[in-house]
């Protein structure tokens, strides 16, 4: 007679919610690292660019901390597509928390070019 043992499957919240710690981990070493190195090499210029850092750390802290808060929900969830919903809510927001940085960046760059251009024309004035 053959054993009737079972073997114990791994719960689907804990499969969704290592997928999800991995993907908001990888969002944080593969998004938000370059685009910080972007974002500090705009710094970089000083006062020619004036960036909105409160507003910066703010969105990446609160990205980041949705983030974990719906990994951690997954993990006790007992319901497995309500699982994976979390997963991918947390992986959607690390990635707005990551991507934010360069459009308050590239935002900040556009209103310099708003200010360039009129003292651009107003040199070619004075030579002209």
């Amino acid at each position: 007679m053959r054993g009737t043992t079972r073997r114990r499957s791994i719960p689907t919240r804990y499969v969704a919610a290592a997928v999800g710690a991995v993907l908001v981990l990888g969002n944080a070493l593969l998004v938000l690292g370059p685009v910080l190195g972007l974002v500090g090499t705009a710094a970089g210029v000083g006062p020619v660019l004036q960036l909105p850092y409160g507003a910066i750390a703010v969105a990446i802290v609160v990205g980041f901390l949705v983030a974990v808060g719906c990994v951690l929900l997954a993990a006790i969830s007992r319901r497995p597509r309500l699982c994976w919903i979390l997963v991918v809510a947390a992986w959607i927001a690390s990635l707005i928390g990551s991507t934010w940085p360069i459009v308050a960046t590239a935002g900040a760059a556009v209103d310099r070019v708003g200010d360039v251009i009129p003292f651009i024309a107003e040199l070619i004035g004075m030579v002209v």
